[in-house]
């Protein structure tokens, strides 16, 4: 018990500096946070040099030719002339020196000689086309899918074109999560320039009503450690649906330091305390699977009654709010202040929420008519979600430009309806069992491998005596694939 709630402390409720304690920010950073690779020296990051690449501000306007540097570490330290090029794509985060010294992708450059390099993704990290005000509403028009497939395309052709040892290299590309994504769609939309591409846990099909995420999340929950673990959680959860609609939540919120203008009557406060909830074990799930059994443990050692159990897990997960002198703030205007922020560094969770209203949605809803499923008690709908694109982003960010952008993006991508021998010839797809996104991923055919027993990027790192059987064997296919194509 003790280990788990230094856990829940320190990993997941880290206190944000605003007028009133923000239960929900830190957990939306964290799940957007760089994959982790392993771990790495001073010594062994040394070689690893910080470069910058101007880019165009708008890559499909010839007339406009402002420009912004472009991030990106270089480990020419394995490097032969005319070796392959291995280019990990960075996402939603900012990026860091550890994958250039350690992981699969860097052992991939070892063996066969190549050049290392790890781009960051505009608008993340210190990739400001606009410097600090990147993040105002005005300039964020040039956050797209397509504008940073376009980045990429330039630095590869400019990567050949400066270096004559690499002029005729092949390249290969590698990417996580959402990154994952933006290599099998650019090694689909530019041929040309990639020879083969590696797609961890990628969702390829844009959805914005995605229930199923949550869905998985209880199912990954059970798997891990059983169902009376994800049924005291379900029950937990029912419990406080009828405390809300009994009245009766005010006396568990005033316990928890819950200031004192929530409104229980109002729909979206409810939605948010519930998604902020359902946000806790999504990250532990998605990003600290490990954690599970512990989780499950403190859980199930609260007492013997489900509810109640429940309700002392909820005053210790948010029990460094309980202690701040500010109120912790549960309503709506808590989660949307997290997507208004356009000032300060955790505002990549604003850029990041943008994409999302604009090109995928990937909302994590648990009430939707697409559902027979009761899990996490039904409280967050979609209209939530796209109340809160529309107030983070003005009157204009509507559900229809929301639907439009998903059916926009599966249009041109192909979603879940592409042949991969014609589209995705040159990509290998893997995915965790327990990873709530692999539903919207490629999880059939002979490139593609979901791994038992793991969840998020867990596959990226080095291969490891400590990792299953089957984990290292597809380590190894993915290393075998890609090589054929160098």
């Amino acid at each position: 018990m003790k280990l788990l709630h230094f856990t829940v402390q320190i990993i997941f409720c880290v206190p944000s500096f605003s007028s009133n304690f923000n239960p929900y920010k830190r957990n939306l950073e964290l799940l957007n946070l760089e994959p982790i690779s392993g771990s790495y020296t001073k010594n062994e990051v040394a070689s690893v040099e910080e470069l910058w690449l101007d880019q165009k501000v708008d890559n499909f306007d010839e007339k406009n030719n402002q420009t912004w540097k472009m991030r990106h570490f270089c480990n020419a330290k394995y490097h032969k002339p005319q070796g392959p090029i291995y280019i990990f794509v960075g996402g939603e985060w900012t990026i860091s020196r550890g994958l250039m010294s350690t992981g699969l992708t860097h052992d991939m450059a070892v063996e066969n000689s190549g050049m290392l390099f790890y781009t960051e993704h505009r608008y993340y990290g210190r990739s400001l086309p606009f410097g600090k005000e990147s993040f105002q509403l005005h300039h964020l028009k040039q956050l797209n899918l397509h504008q940073s497939l376009a980045d990429l395309a330039h630095f590869i052709r400019f990567q050949k074109s400066e270096n004559a040892e690499m002029r005729d290299s092949k390249v290969i590309m590698v990417g996580g999560s959402y990154s994952g994504s933006l290599v099998a769609w650019m090694t689909q939309l530019y041929p040309d320039l990639i020879a083969a591409s590696w797609a961890s846990s990628a969702p390829l099909l844009a959805k914005a009503d995605f229930y199923e995420y949550m869905e998985l999340v209880s199912r990954s929950i059970q798997l891990s450690y059983g169902h009376n673990c994800s049924t005291r959680i379900e029950k937990g959860l029912n419990y406080l649906v009828k405390l809300f609609n009994d009245n009766g939540i005010q006396e568990l919120l005033y316990e928890l330091n819950g200031c004192e203008d929530y409104n229980l009557k109002n729909s979206l406060d409810r939605a948010a305390f519930f998604n902020g909830l359902g946000n806790y074990f999504a990250l532990v799930v998605q990003s600290y699977s490990a954690y599970i059994p512990r989780l499950c443990e403190t859980l199930m050692s609260l007492n013997s009654n489900d509810e109640l159990a429940f309700v002392h897990f909820l005053k210790l997960l948010y029990s460094e709010g309980k202690r701040s002198s500010d109120c912790q703030n549960f309503g709506y205007s808590s989660m949307l202040q997290i997507f208004r922020e356009d000032t300060d560094q955790s505002s990549e969770t604003r850029a990041w929420f943008y994409q999302t209203c604009n090109e995928f949605g990937w909302y994590t809803t648990t009430k939707s008519n697409s559902s027979s499923s009761a899990a996490f008690a039904n409280q967050v709908p979609l209209s939530y979600f796209e109340k809160l694109c529309q107030d983070a982003f003005g009157a204009e960010q509507t559900a229809q430009k929301l639907a439009d952008g998903v059916e926009q993006t599966n249009g041109k991508f192909g979603g879940y309806g592409f042949n991969q021998s014609e589209r995705y010839a040159q990509v290998i797809f893997t995915h965790g069992q327990l990873d709530p996104w692999h539903s919207l991923g490629q999880q059939t055919g002979q490139q593609a491998c979901v791994l038992t027993g793991y969840s998020h990027v867990e596959d990226l790192a080095s291969i490891r005596v400590t990792d299953s059987v089957q984990m290292n064997l597809a380590k190894l296919r993915v290393m075998s694939f890609l090589r054929r194509h160098i």
